[in-house]
């Protein structure tokens, strides 16, 4: 435990910011507040508590929810306006036994993701009422059933490597434990049903109540100033856009679910392949660098204002993003149209857990990973694009 000092710094920090929490802005002050206690609970903690803490109670508590959802416990929970309910209710509403019940049900309120009200009688919390829901709910089986097996033996792929970065999504550590799957990709495609509509309600669920790259970026400026006025001016290309979360441009199987409801908003869905050269055609020369512009939005490619990149260039190693970019090129117009890409930069201190955890996650799957700024800048650079301007949260 760490000196006295430094927990009464922390303790002031707590009051801080927990009177900001009626403030306009109060949405930071909860993170900030959220970090700070966080950073108590470790400070206060010893080498063993922690060890422990990583080990036994949080390491258990995804078997435990994945479990829980396999047995629709989530949902029953909530049954009858989330009335309470006894060990031996629940286990007669899962059809499963009362003495297995009883264990994941402690170690689920141990980790506060139920309340327990009394002994061996349980109520659901915001977060057990939100697993009913498919967007939180398929993180686990997503995360569990298929980025598990790589994660938990990533040791020894790397190892075997001599410790090398892995760069190779079809010799990755998902294929030494995946052989059948010729890439972690098609795994996720709509070849395998489940699975894919799992991790399409999981990215939409991963969005829930993020900011939108329009609450940061100010497209009124950067985009529609300046916007030709021909009637069949494109505005934005959203490539890889799955269901047209930020608008669409992907391949046919979503584009065919999402084109009604985009048409009404004037957006036309189009299957395409990002590897090769985007339909829409800009006159942009191979000899020029347009400007790119990083991290704001889903990649778009056209012969428009803009080209948009959400989420998609993090799934890939380097040199398959180098085809990508490169593949967004005939696209682009010089000095009109613009690359914009809405990614995580990791800092180079302080990053956060949640994205360093994704960063290994992405090791796991797809050989591929979250980049820092100036491996954005460098990535871009090897293409002809030029980093111009970052915006974040």
């Amino acid at each position: 435990m760490t000196s006295t000092s430094d927990i009464h710094t922390l303790l002031e920090e707590i009051a801080s910011k927990g009177a900001s929490l009626d403030e306009p802005d109060h949405i930071y002050a909860r993170r900030e507040l959220l970090a700070a206690a966080r950073s108590l609970c470790y400070k206060l903690e010893t080498p063993v508590e922690s060890l422990l803490r990583i080990c036994w109670a949080e390491a258990q508590t995804h078997p435990a929810i994945r479990t829980g959802v396999e047995m629709n416990l989530f949902e029953k929970l909530a049954d009858d306006g989330g009335a309470v309910n006894s060990n031996g209710q629940l286990a007669s509403m899962t059809n499963s036994d009362t003495v297995l019940l009883s264990r994941i049900l402690k170690h689920l309120a141990a980790a506060r993701v139920i309340q327990e009200v009394d002994a061996d009688t349980y109520a659901p919390t915001a977060l057990s009422n939100a697993l009913i829901e498919p967007k939180y709910r398929d993180a686990f089986p997503t995360v569990n059933d298929v980025a598990g097996p790589p994660l938990r033996q990533l040791h020894k792929y790397l190892a075997s490597t001599g410790f090398k970065n892995p760069t190779n999504p079809t010799d990755g550590p998902f294929r030494r434990i995946w052989p059948q799957h010729t890439s972690p990709h098609l795994c996720l495609d709509e070849r395998h049903p489940l699975i894919h509509q799992q991790f399409g309600n999981f990215m939409a669920g991963y969005q829930q109540g993020r900011p939108s790259w329009l609450d940061f970026f100010p497209a009124e400026d950067q985009l529609v100033k300046g916007l030709r006025e021909d009637d069949d001016a494109v505005l934005l290309v959203d490539v890889g856009g799955g269901m047209g979360q930020d608008l669409e441009e992907d391949q046919e199987e979503p584009v065919e679910r999402a084109k009604a409801g985009l048409a009404e908003k004037g957006i036309k869905a189009m299957a395409h392949d990002f590897f090769t050269p985007q339909p829409i055609k800009g006159d942009y020369s191979d000899s020029s660098s347009p400007k790119a512009y990083y991290p704001s939005i889903d990649i778009h490619a056209s012969g428009g204002r803009a080209s948009y990149l959400h989420s998609v260039l993090h799934d890939w190693p380097d040199a398959k993003c180098k085809e990508i970019l490169s593949s967004l090129r005939p696209a682009l117009t010089k000095g009109y149209s613009k690359l914009l890409i809405n990614e995580v930069a990791i800092p180079n201190r302080g990053a956060p857990a949640v994205s360093t955890g994704l960063d290994l996650l992405l090791m796991a799957v797809f050989s591929s990973g979250q980049r820092t700024e100036k491996q954005w800048q460098e990535l871009l650079e090897r293409v002809g694009f030029r980093l111009v301007r970052v915006w974040g949260v």
